[in-house]
């Protein structure tokens, strides 16, 4: 196992995640401890929790909502949605993002929906109004959900609450007055270690708390405070490496599928246009990332009649990617 974590780390000693780490840590309490999460989300207790509902959205593309539970909420069965957002949505930004989610979700489920964005870096969701509002007379469509920023949260409350779910977010809340950053950091894993659960899940607590502190903080000044012995033992990290692996394989795989499709569209176009265009093109084709794209390009170099028609489909596919 020692051996294993070694393997993660760089020249430096520092441990390696994951891109999606934050995303992992984040919905990981939701499933565990949903209760914990919807009384934070909510602000209320009379609720039933019923089930997690499937966040799979199929429209001409399949889109995954983060967070979908589906609870009791006087007496009628509802909803809750949860985006978790790192840093700020682009492409679309999150009020468009949301409006579809909703919009889609309504369509499948027909249920009343409890949405909200929970924003984990301190410098997201700023600009986040909280919805959509159409103010046209006969064409009114108002679309709203809560924006929850995690900095602007007291986590002192929060904290003395010693709900499990919620530990691992308590480092990015607001730390109490006079109390730095790091100084509150390492009281939320003082008071992680020592709740009243089993070891296991206190291990996974405590890992989750420190992905999280890795957005207000440098991950060393972590460590410090931090065992290895737990980060060792716990199954989300094992979790969050073996997902960094895939992650890995499968950036192995599509260079390897674009390198090939590549090689197949300059060989097309050599043997249909008899010049060699290795030179000119690899270094455009290069720059597209989306293997789409790169299929589209070679049925193009299969049909196109003149040269010159493929280097504008080229451009225009470089213009978009």
């Amino acid at each position: 196992m020692e051996n294993h974590r070694d393997e993660k780390q760089n020249a430096s000693g520092e441990i390696i995640l994951p891109h999606q780490q934050f995303d992992i840590v984040a919905k990981d309490p939701f499933y565990v401890f949903p209760e914990d999460m919807l009384r934070f989300l909510m602000d209320r207790l009379d609720f039933e929790f019923i089930e997690h509902v499937d966040s799979t959205l199929t429209t001409v593309e399949v889109r995954h909502m983060d967070i979908l539970i589906k609870v009791l909420l006087e007496g009628q069965p509802v909803l809750i949605h949860c985006e978790i957002q790192t840093d700020d949505s682009r492409q679309p930004d999150m009020v468009r993002r949301n409006v579809g989610y909703l919009g889609r979700c309504y369509e499948k489920y027909g249920l009343p929906i409890y949405s909200f964005v929970l924003y984990l870096r301190s410098t997201a969701g700023q600009k986040d109004p909280g919805g959509y509002f159409q103010n046209v007379p006969g064409h009114r469509f108002i679309v709203e959900y809560q924006v929850i920023r995690l900095n602007e949260v007291d986590g002192e409350p929060i904290l003395a609450a010693q709900q499990p779910g919620l530990m691992p977010f308590t480092p990015l809340m607001k730390p109490p007055a006079g109390m730095s950053g790091l100084e509150w950091t390492r009281h939320c894993a003082e008071v992680t270690q020592s709740l009243p659960v089993d070891s296991a899940v206190r291990n996974n607590l405590v890992v989750e708390l420190w992905v999280m502190s890795g957005l207000a903080h440098e991950r060393p000044h972590l460590l410090t405070f931090i065992p290895e012995d737990i980060v060792n033992e716990s199954s989300v990290y094992q979790m969050i490496i073996e997902r960094g692996v895939e992650q890995g394989i499968e950036r192995g795989k599509q260079l390897g599928a674009k390198e090939t499709a590549i090689a197949n569209i300059l060989a097309l176009l050599d043997a249909r246009f008899e010049v060699s265009t290795a030179p000119d093109l690899a270094s455009l084709l290069e720059a597209i990332d989306d293997l789409q794209q790169l299929g589209h390009l070679f049925h193009e170099a299969l049909a196109v009649e003149h040269l010159e028609n493929f280097l504008h489909a080229l451009q225009t596919a470089r213009h978009g990617a």
